[in-house]
């Protein structure tokens, strides 16, 4: 009976500091399983991590898969959206680049994200406006030089950038996948646009630790209660977070993207011309518990861009996660294929 007695104590002292030390070592814990699978996926997929220096003096990343094998196939390039940083696409377009294993394919590092935050950042320069992230793609797509046309593909802010860089280069580009795009006020939901403009950006991506990035998961992104991650993970999730990014560094990101984006709220309307003048063949693919981009909206899209060569199609999904544990990434994959193959 003393021994139980001690073994139950002893299990009773472990769990108790187990406990207390759980805040320090769940997050690293986690942390450290979510780099392993992140590195892993990557490899997978035959993605490098390479740099330039542009014209500018500055330093761009990006990803890199290389063709598999002599091939017509078009290379693919792919814009993240605001806050995903090119690992995490990477990781997200998986299944994507499997159905399509002989393409090169680049992922874009945005400005001010991942290996492009710094410390001392100065928003203003080159600003958030879609304006000044297509140029920066297309600054990076010369130096690279990239001069045989190629698909471009955008996710969320990806999205309207890729078409903003359509509309400067449409001879570049062959064919325009938009994916959940973040068109703002035009094609973002009401709700999303009334949280924008009350300048709520702790309630959107400027979340900070664990429990706000959980409830951007799932009032936003789409991630149902029954397929929430466990707790070690989310916590690994939101120290990365942490590490790549300064204090405050979403927030000044929101103020500058709210400043920048005023003059840009009917970019849509004011270039429907050119956007129907596009030769490219457009595939739009639209989530229908999306939150933050509006499907009925995006739907009139084809009275934007010229109808006879714009195919929209409505996926289950919010604007990440998708129902039964999938992402908006893995049910869109076999329709982008498709489309990038057509």
């Amino acid at each position: 009976m003393t021994t139980i007695i001690v073994v139950v104590l002893i299990l009773i002292s472990l769990s108790g500091l187990l406990w207390v030390l759980s805040p320090f070592y769940f997050p690293v814990l986690g942390k450290t399983l979510v780099k392993i699978d992140m590195s892993s996926q990557l490899s997978k997929c035959k993605l490098q991590e390479k740099s330039i220096t542009l014209d500018n003096g500055r330093t761009a990343w990006y990803l890199e898969r290389m063709n598999g094998q002599e091939t017509n196939e078009k290379p693919l390039v792919i814009v993240p959206g605001l806050s995903a940083y090119m690992h995490l696409m990477g990781v997200q377009f998986a299944d994507l680049l499997k159905l399509i294993p002989n393409r090169r394919v680049i992922i874009f590092e945005l400005p001010y994200h991942g290996k492009r935050a710094s410390m001392n950042e100065n928003f203003a320069d080159p600003g958030c406006s879609t304006d000044a992230m297509a140029a920066c793609l297309e600054r990076f797509l010369v130096k690279i030089k990239l001069t045989e046309s190629f698909d471009l593909m955008g996710y969320s802010l990806g999205g309207s950038i890729a078409t903003n860089y359509a509309l400067r280069n449409p001879h570049n580009v062959n064919q325009l996948v938009l994916l959940a795009p973040y068109f703002y006020n035009e094609a973002t939901t009401d709700n999303y646009n009334s949280i924008f403009e009350s300048k709520q950006w702790g309630t959107l991506a400027a979340w900070n630790g664990r429990e706000e990035m959980e409830r951007w998961f799932h009032d936003w992104l789409g991630m149902e209660k029954a397929d929430k991650l466990p707790g070690f993970i989310m916590s690994g999730l939101a120290a990365i977070r942490s590490d790549l990014y300064p204090e405050s560094h979403w927030m000044n990101f929101y103020d500058q993207l709210y400043d920048d984006c005023t003059p840009t709220k009917s970019f849509l309307e004011d270039n429907k011309t050119k956007l129907e003048a596009l030769p490219n063949p457009v595939l739009v693919l639209a989530g229908t518990t999306d939150k933050i981009c509006d499907v009925n909206k995006l739907a009139d899209l084809n009275n934007i861009f010229n109808p006879n060569s714009c195919t929209i199609k409505n996926l289950d999904s919010g604007h990440c996660f998708a129902p039964n544990g999938k992402t908006l990434f893995e049910v869109a994959a076999e329709d982008t294929a498709k489309f990038l193959k057509s």
